[in-house]
């Protein structure tokens, strides 16, 4: 089948199946319409005159090949196509999804440079035990850091916690009682059990472990197995290092097992509620004519440009009596 769409601009590239189906034209006539997903956003695919059970099997949360020519309807971006089958071999999700603007070599190359800065030898060793742990260690650099609210993107998981891991430094070049090693480690693992909480199939979402256990809890177990892996790791040390990856949410009603009760603790929280709640103030006005938006996760409006407001927060007079949004879709963790 080809179409001849004059003056349009061919394309041949790989896209995620969101949706497919099967619709009539006023004419009777079969049509796919699909919904493609790259890692800018979603974009409207059609195949015409061709009927479901005529196309390869294909599903949603495929990775396609497809080929045609660029057209526009209403205003819209569309896509014909001509062409179309399963993407053969491994595809590179950041060819599919939204994806972190760091390459994956720099988020490794600023972890492993985080974790040598060390000088507790069992903490290094703890990092060791994370590392043969190929599974986990090679999510850690694709996992998202949630599903919408902040770092909702392939990378997101290491792109947010060196972000927590830069703010808890930067507060301990000014508090330089604070043991760095212990903000380093917590940072770097408070949120390590998103490997396990999210999926990315599709779209991200939960894992079933995800949804009847949650990070916390998961993260709390992968870190004291590799703990207890380490000969002759410090009582102590350990006890501190899961305080923090249990207490990172900061209040019980905020889904955290327990408050902060060490410094290094507190400021691991407070590092990652505000790096969090940047990406979403970045993500806002990433268009530069942004002047003001409303930010879903904080529930207010905020002013980036003009009148010499800027970075000032107006409260929508609506969600004044909301609190913000501390957890992600269904489940709330915005964490």
């Amino acid at each position: 089948m080809t179409m001849d769409i004059k003056g349009k601009d061919t394309f041949g590239k790989i896209y995620l199946l969101k949706e497919i189906s099967e619709r009539r034209t006023k004419q009777g006539k079969p049509y796919l319409a699909l919904i493609l997903g790259t890692p800018g956003g979603e974009i409207e695919g059609r195949i015409w005159d061709m009927e479901l059970k005529s196309l390869p099997a294909l599903v949603p949360g495929d990775p396609i090949q497809a080929e045609g020519k660029e057209s526009v309807y209403q205003d819209r971006k569309q896509l014909i196509i001509d062409r179309i089958e399963k993407a053969g071999g491994d595809v590179d999700p950041r060819l599919l999804y939204p994806s972190s603007s760091i390459p994956e070599a720099r988020l490794r190359e600023d972890f492993s440079s985080r974790v040598s800065a060390l000088k507790e030898p069992a903490l290094k060793a703890l990092f060791m035990e994370m590392e043969r742990d190929e599974n986990h260690m090679g999510s850690f650099f694709t996992a998202p850091a949630a599903i919408t609210m902040h770092h909702a993107r392939i990378g997101g998981l290491a792109e947010h916690s060196l972000g927590v891991c830069r703010t808890a430094l930067a507060i301990a070049e000014a508090h330089p009682w604070l043991r760095t090693d212990l903000l380093i480690t917590g940072s770097l693992l408070h949120d390590i059990g998103k490997v396990l909480e999210y999926q990315v199939a599709g779209d991200f979402r939960y894992s079933t472990e995800g949804k009847l256990i949650g990070h916390i809890t998961l993260g709390t177990g992968m870190v004291r197995e590799w703990v207890g892996r380490v000969p002759g790791f410090p009582e102590n040390l350990a006890l501190e290092v899961l305080h923090i990856v249990l207490s990172h949410h900061g209040q019980l009603e905020h889904g955290s097992p327990r408050t902060p009760a060490t410094p290094e603790a507190l400021v691991i929280h407070y590092a990652d509620d505000l790096d969090a709640k940047l990406d979403m103030l970045q993500s806002a006005s990433a268009d530069p004519e942004t002047v003001e938006a409303f930010v879903r996760g904080l529930r207010r409006t905020f002013i980036f440009s003009g009148n010499g407001t800027e970075g000032e927060a107006i409260t929508d007079d609506s969600a004044a009596d909301t609190p913000p949004a501390r957890e992600d879709d269904d489940q709330g963790k915005l964490f």
